[in-house]
């Protein structure tokens, strides 16, 4: 199963002037669960099947780098749904062995044979999907999870700091 990188944050650009000795790492790995459920909720949002919410949701992970998080989408379906699909001529439906359904506007299900010669007709087109927005509005919550984190790991470490002196 072939993983791709969705997004990823870096945490430096978060941390405020002055505040560097932050430990990142351990202010990833705590967050790390809260940003996945931060996605998955924006996937969610999304007007997708039931069952697609459900896959896309359970497909994706998080990785914490030195000073950066990742999301990891594992679902083979993500590119096409999230990241949006050309308009292209389906060829590879001329290696079906069985006949293709198709449900009609009318919700009538029929069945179709994709033929070389169908193909050459200009038969068979994908009429493409726009990308989703999901993506920017979960950076944008990633973002905004990992900035509150990181202010309450600042005044914890300046608390610390003042009662050792």
């Amino acid at each position: 199963m072939i993983a791709f990188p969705t997004f990823r944050i870096n945490l430096k650009p978060l941390i405020p002037k002055g505040a560097q000795n932050i430990d990142a790492r351990k202010v990833l790995q705590s967050v790390q669960r809260e940003i996945l459920k931060s996605v998955r909720s924006e996937i969610q949002l999304q007007a997708f099947s039931p069952r697609a919410k459900r896959a896309l949701a359970a497909g994706m992970a998080t990785r914490t780098g030195k000073n950066s998080v990742k999301i990891i989408a594992k679902h083979p379906a993500f590119g096409p749904l999230i990241l949006g699909q050309k308009k292209e001529q389906m060829t590879w439906l001329t290696k079906a062995t069985r006949p293709i359904p198709i449900m009609l506007d009318s919700g009538e299900l029929i069945f179709r044979n994709a033929s070389p010669h169908s193909m050459s007709r200009g038969r068979w087109y994908h009429p493409g999907r726009k990308p989703s927005t999901v993506l920017e509005r979960a950076r944008k919550s990633t973002r905004a999870i990992l900035k509150k984190r990181l202010a309450q790991e600042m005044k914890r470490q300046l608390l610390s700091s003042l009662v050792s002196k």
